[in-house]
């Protein structure tokens, strides 16, 4: 069985370096959905792809610290980043400034960047951190991400600037077990290759789309199923498709053929 650990290195391809064209996504001969439902998929994903929740950061937070601001806190520094270095990066914030958000409010937006520089765009995301703490703290505490209905909660995390839809969606997912979808680029491209998305799809699009296809009650897992395909397999360049346990089912490697 192939593992999701190290899989950031080369990898042979079936065809070209190139990422998915206009012409190969237009030629998709059928949706995923047509000859496979979202059960199928996700068992068969489930059986063939493993992955140590320790690569996750938002999973290093739930399980090592348990708490709601600080699972928001670590998906938070997971934007744009390897998980490597903001799991990194969420330790040394743990260490040096907490991971409670009267902790990160009273902390000088120096000494966040300074204490989470491994995750990359230090400044923003001290900013995103320090407005997202003032907001969980205007609502009344931490007790708000568990107890505000989700609608109202990711409309008030959303006024936070540097926090957008997949930050309060996987928040919601991972430590609320809200459905919800998150979408991020693997799960995107993923969903773009299957045919259950177009190439300009919004957001909401997109998560919707495999929301419907996954089921509400696979979502949060099949989030970190897609994740780890879009690492070891479906890469955005180079797509190891003739070596994908979804290869039989997935219209991807015909586009690519024809």
């Amino acid at each position: 069985m192939a593992k999701a650990e190290g899989a950031g290195g080369a990898a042979r391809g079936t065809r070209g370096t190139r990422s998915s064209s206009k012409a190969e996504l237009e030629r998709l001969p059928y949706s995923i959905r047509d000859v496979a439902d979202g059960g199928l998929v996700f068992e068969r994903l489930k059986s063939s792809i493993k992955y140590d929740w320790r690569d996750y950061v938002a999973l290093v937070a739930l399980y090592e610290d348990g708490t709601p601001f600080a699972v928001l806190a670590a998906v938070i520094l997971s934007q744009n980043t390897t998980d490597k270095n903001s799991v990194k990066a969420y330790l040394s914030l743990r260490e040096k400034i907490g991971v409670d958000p009267k902790s990160i409010a009273e902390a000088p937006v120096e000494r966040i960047a300074e204490a989470i520089k491994l995750a990359g765009l230090a400044r923003q995301k001290a900013e995103a951190l320090k407005g997202a703490a003032a907001k969980v703290l205007e609502l009344g505490g931490e007790e708000a991400l568990v107890k505000l209905d989700p609608e109202t909660l990711k409309r008030e995390l959303l006024q936070v600037r540097g926090v957008g839809p997949k930050t309060v969606d996987v928040f919601l997912s991972a430590y609320r077990r809200v459905g919800v979808f998150a979408v991020d680029t693997h799960a995107r491209r993923i969903a773009v290759r299957w045919g259950l998305a177009r190439p300009n799809a919004s957001y909401d699009e997109v998560s919707r789309a495999l929301l419907e296809f996954f089921g509400p009650e696979r979502a949060e897992e099949a989030h970190r199923l897609l994740i780890a395909l879009g690492r070891l397999y479906c890469k955005a360049k180079r797509p190891r498709c003739g070596e994908c346990p979804l290869r039989d089912v997935c219209p991807y490697p015909r586009a690519r053929q024809s």
